[in-house]
Formats: C-alpha cells, sequence, structure tokens
C-alpha cells in the first residue's frame, strides 16, 4: 500500500494518462457467452469497475445504464463484490495485476512503448534474448518479431540478403531461417531460385506467345 497520496502521487506522475489521469485502463468485451462491455479504470487514488451489459434490444432493461463500482485503495482489499465481478469477468491474473498496481508495484516495463522495448532488446546478445523471451508473454512475442531476427540474422551471417531469401522468410519468419542449419537453408533457397526460375520463363513464353 502507498504510504501517503503525496508521495504515492508523485512516484506516479511520470505514468499517469495526461488526458483522463488514469494510472491504469483497460476496456474489452467479457468472455463468451457473455458480450457485456467492460472497463477498469485506476486513479492515483481510486479503482472503478464499470459494465455496460450488452441485452437483446427486445427486453425491457435493454437500455439500463452502465453497472459502475468504485473503490479507494484503502478499502478494495476488502471489497468482495468488486473483487469478485473483476474475477469473473476478467480472471484471478487481473485482480493480482490491479493489487499489485495499489500496492506500489508498477510494472515499468510493461508502460514502455514498442519501440523503447525493441531498442533494449537490440542491444542484447543472442542468449539474453531467448532468456527474455521466457520472462513473460509481451517479451516473447517482441522476442520473437521480425524486427528483431531480421537483424539478428545480419549481424550473425554471412549470407547475401537476396530475392530468394526474403521470400523464404516471409514463409518461414527471420527467426525460422535464422535456426536452420547451412544445409536446409541452401536446399529452401535452391528450391526457391527454381520456382522463380520457373515463373520467369513462363512469363516469357507468354509475352512470345501473345
Amino acid at each position: 500500500m502507498a504510504k501517503s497520496t503525496r508521495s504515492w502521487a508523485e512516484i506516479c506522475e511520470p505514468w499517469i494518462n495526461k488526458e483522463d489521469g488514469s494510472l491504469y485502463q483497460r476496456t474489452c468485451v467479457a468472455p463468451a457467452p457473455s458480450k457485456d462491455f467492460l472497463q477498469i479504470f485506476i486513479t492515483v487514488d481510486q479503482i472503478i469497475f464499470r459494465i455496460w451489459r450488452i441485452l437483446p434490444p427486445t427486453r425491457a432493461d435493454a437500455n439500463q445504464h452502465p453497472v459502475e463500482m468504485k473503490s479507494n485503495y484503502t478499502d478494495f482489499p476488502d471489497d468482495d463484490r468488486m473483487r469478485g465481478e473483476i474475477v469473473r469477468n476478467l480472471g484471478e491474473k487481473e485482480l493480482n495485476y490491479i493489487d499489485a498496481l495499489i500496492g506500489g508495484h508498477i510494472d515499468y516495463l510493461n508502460r514502455l512503448s514498442r519501440k523503447v522495448l525493441l531498442r533494449i532488446i537490440f542491444n542484447l546478445d543472442l542468449t539474453s534474448i531467448l532468456k527474455l523471451s521466457q520472462v513473460s508473454k509481451m517479451f516473447r512475442e517482441l522476442g520473437s518479431c521480425d524486427a528483431v531476427w531480421s537483424k539478428i540474422y545480419m549481424d550473425h551471417t554471412t549470407q547475401p540478403i537476396t530475392h530468394e531469401l526474403l521470400m523464404l522468410t516471409d514463409q518461414q519468419g527471420w527467426k525460422e531461417v535464422f535456426f536452420m542449419n547451412r544445409i536446409q537453408l541452401q536446399k529452401f533457397l535452391h528450391r526457391q531460385q527454381e520456382k522463380t526460375s520457373k515463373r520467369l520463363k513462363f512469363g516469357e513464353k507468354f509475352k512470345k506467345s501473345s
């Protein structure tokens, strides 16, 4: 729990959304079969959970106002109704994240832009990138993206970047191509060259016949 509103506000200040004052915000649709629209909105001193019930237009209560639950940081740990609704709609993991956040544990890495995170990854060695991919879903996705592995490929291999190689990376991805052994890679590239050659020959024949 934050020791004081003022000190907590100072800690949070760089991460607060200047437009709406939120420290954390998530909007999504509830898991099937429900189609309810959900929003978690957290400020420096309050947690707000809103539910828009999506009901058939023929029902009398179809146009009801959204359900809104509010709790301050002190009361939230004992707010069974609100906590229960969050778990029911968003899962235990979301509740744990909120508890950690209002307890002063800001996930700074998750709040950095993709561009900044990629710059961090670009400065790591290959072993560190592979280990980082095991840390979280976010880093697993970033650590497997073509932007990262195209750079790794170019930094670690002398294979020229040919049209056939680019076609292969479009099909397999840069990471898969990087981990291919040299014999496999040459076989794949040879097949791509044969396909390209056949297409060119077919195009020339078509031009001559027309």
